[in-house]
């Protein structure tokens, strides 16, 4: 991968990258495509388009991550956000989750290979990870669901204060979120939009939890998008 292609790209959504964030970051997108002619993990395998959608894409949430912070990543499927985060914030404690083990099987292959000691992971579903409920500072999800199924998936891990970090093309789902963030404890903070190198538009929105989730939720997976909040 070249390195002065993944700075540049990765810099233009406000991310600085060291040698050695390069080199991990080069070495696990070589794992990535290797991986995935055993078995799916990403349409895109061309260098230049995985720099741009994958890994800028995914650093563009880091500004929104506290210090120290202990961050779930739901959905996490090949590592997207999570490993790109780990790599780059090893201040981070990163817990990747996704249903499929294999996925999560290749990331601590990853993670093994790389050296990448802040990042562990959990095959299961969100909803039924009660271990973990009010655990996380930070909840993170990309391109896995609506955002008003997202935000029950989300807040019941989140403890009172934490945020939960959206990665969306734009602010158009807020509206149908409303009643979920009233009824979860939920409120919109912020939402920091911007242009990935290849001008696809982004928004990364923030929630914070500010009261514990209702006993009731989250609700069975089946439930929840039978009939979303």
């Amino acid at each position: 991968m070249d390195f002065d292609f993944l700075k540049d790209c990765v810099g233009k959504v406000g991310v600085e990258l060291t040698r050695e964030n390069c080199e991990s970051l080069a070495r696990y997108y070589e794992m990535v495509v290797e991986k995935n002619k055993a078995f799916n993990l990403t349409a895109i395998t061309e260098e230049k388009d995985f720099a741009i959608k994958h890994i800028a894409d995914s650093l563009a949430g880091i500004s929104e991550i506290p210090q120290n912070a202990m961050l779930l990543d739901i959905g996490a499927g090949a590592g997207f956000p999570s490993m790109p985060i780990a790599i780059v914030r090893r201040d981070v404690s990163v817990t990747a989750l996704d249903s499929t083990a294999k996925k999560m099987n290749f990331i601590s292959e990853c993670a093994r290979e790389l050296k990448i000691d802040n990042i562990k992971t959990i095959a299961g579903r969100a909803e039924e990870q009660r271990n973990l409920f009010s655990q996380f500072d930070v909840v993170t999800a990309r391109a896995v669901s609506a955002l008003n199924i997202l935000l029950e998936l989300a807040m019941p891990l989140l403890k009172v204060g934490g945020r939960f970090v959206a990665y969306k093309t734009d602010e158009s789902e807020l509206g149908s979120a409303k009643n979920a963030l009233e009824t979860l404890g939920a409120k919109h903070v912020s939402t920091k939009s911007l242009s990935l190198p290849n001008g696809d538009s982004r928004a990364i929105m923030v929630f914070e939890k500010i009261m514990p989730t209702p006993k009731q939720y989250p609700r069975l997976y089946g439930a929840i998008k039978k009939k979303p909040l």
